[in-house]
Parts: structure tokens; C-alpha cells; sequence
């Protein structure tokens, strides 16, 4: 990969170093290949429009600390400063993949809505369906119309932006993937956890369980053989 992908992060735990290395994993990706930017680290300069020339693609990673709909008054201003870029993003149809936190954000950001709804929130493995557009897309290349997926969310879209289209559905959750041009991506779920992943993120953020234990949301989780695919089949996609 001649330039690096930028990942944008939203973590200041340990879940920080765990996201990077399960999306290295998932994508099969080396260290070399991310260029990584805290959003939330006051020291780290954020992107603006003109820095996209120096990335192959971009990722914006999730936050189990933070919701769109509940953010201090501090994160959101840091947060907003990112919107000349996220705009630059769909302006160009640069190749992107926001993931849970990510794909809340920017579709916010871009004039969609993000609710706190407890009827759609999931944590642990859920069915998601693939629309036609999804069907079609090549972010689901090789993958099942109907498929599971690890979900640990509170917040949720409810309104797609402009021009977005929805790829992908669940049963309690009516967006779960949708896409703008031919590159960006954004999705509800997360492709760089598997079943270790899961239970490391709800050690972290039992809050997440609504009442149950580890072991219960556990108990539940089914294999996820589709899912795991998806950053790998998003990497071919911009190499």
C-alpha cells in the first residue's frame, strides 16, 4: 500500500490499542498500513480536507465511552471540527469506512439523525439483512443476504443524510449499513470483532448488557464466519 489508511479514534481506554489491532487483524493489514489519530487526545492535530491526499482510505473506529446524542459540550465542539473533512470525504468519494460510533457520527454530522432509542439497540450477535443496494454492493462481496454480526450499540440512525442509501437492516435496528457514492461505507456493527473481541469491549463497558451478566450475552453469541469478512473484503477494495 504506497499510502497509509488514517484511522480516526474516539477512545481513551484500553479499548484503544484493541481496536487498532483487531481491524489490522480483520484486514489483514500490517502496522505500517494505519496511520492512527486520536480524536479525543487534545494533543493530536486533526485532519483537514487537504490532508485526505495523504491517505489511500480512511476508517473511523467506535467509542463505548461516548454517544452522539450525550457528548460533553468539550467533545462535541472537538468533534465538529472534523466536518470541513468529513464533507471533503464525500465530496471526492474518497474510499472510507465508518464503523458503530463512526457511522452514527457522520451521518449526524452530514444532516442524517442519531437517536437514543432503546427498541434498536443490540449488544452481542444479531441477524442483519441485506437490501438490494446491499446485495450489490462490494463492501458484502461473497457474503449471504442474510448474515450475523456483533453489535454493541446504544445510539442508533434514524434518519439517513442526503443522497445516503441503505444497504443493510436488522430486526430491531432499521439502519445498519448505508453507503454515499461508489467508496464511502459506513456500518452499525462491528467487523473487527469477533467472539474474544466482544467479550473484552462488554468487560469494559458492562452498561452496555442492560442488566445481564458476561456470561449471559455469551451464551447467546453465534458464530460469525460473514462478518469477519468485511474489512478484508473493504481492503481489496482500495488497494
Amino acid at each position: 500500500m504506497k499510502k497509509p489508511i488514517l484511522l480516526l479514534q474516539f477512545r481513551t481506554d484500553r479499548s484503544l490499542e484493541h481496536e487498532r489491532e483487531c481491524i489490522l487483524e480483520k484486514g489483514r493489514l500490517m502496522a505500517k498500513d494505519l496511520e492512527v489519530i486520536n480524536v479525543l487526545d487534545p494533543e493530536s492535530k486533526l485532519p483537514r480536507p487537504k490532508d485526505l491526499d495523504k491517505y489511500s482510505a480512511v476508517i473511523t473506529g467506535a467509542s463505548g465511552q461516548f454517544n452522539v446524542t450525550d457528548w460533553s459540550d468539550d467533545i462535541r465542539t472537538r468533534i465538529e471540527e472534523l466536518i470541513p473533512f468529513f464533507k471533503e470525504i464525500i465530496k471526492r468519494d474518497f474510499p472510507t469506512l465508518a464503523i458503530c460510533f463512526g457511522h452514527q457520527l457522520i451521518a449526524q454530522l452530514l444532516g442524517g439523525e442519531a437517536r437514543s432509542d432503546p427498541e434498536q439497540s443490540e449488544t452481542g450477535t444479531f441477524k442483519v439483512h441485506l437490501t438490494n443496494k446491499g446485495k450489490s454492493s462490494r463492501l458484502f462481496k461473497n457474503i449471504p443476504d442474510e448474515f450475523f454480526v456483533v453489535l454493541g450499540h446504544k445510539d442508533s440512525v434514524t434518519k439517513l443524510p442526503k443522497n445516503a442509501e441503505l444497504l443493510a437492516f436488522s430486526d430491531r435496528c432499521k439502519v445498519q449499513a448505508y453507503k454515499f457514492g461508489n467508496n464511502f461505507y459506513a456500518v452499525q456493527f462491528h467487523p473487527e470483532l469477533d467472539k474474544d473481541g466482544l467479550y473484552f469491549r462488554i468487560s469494559l463497558y458492562p452498561e452496555y448488557m442492560k442488566g445481564k451478566t458476561k456470561d449471559d450475552v455469551m451464551k447467546d453469541f453465534v458464530e460469525i464466519p460473514n462478518a469477519i469478512k468485511i474489512i478484508d473484503n473493504w481492503r481489496e477494495m482500495i488497494i
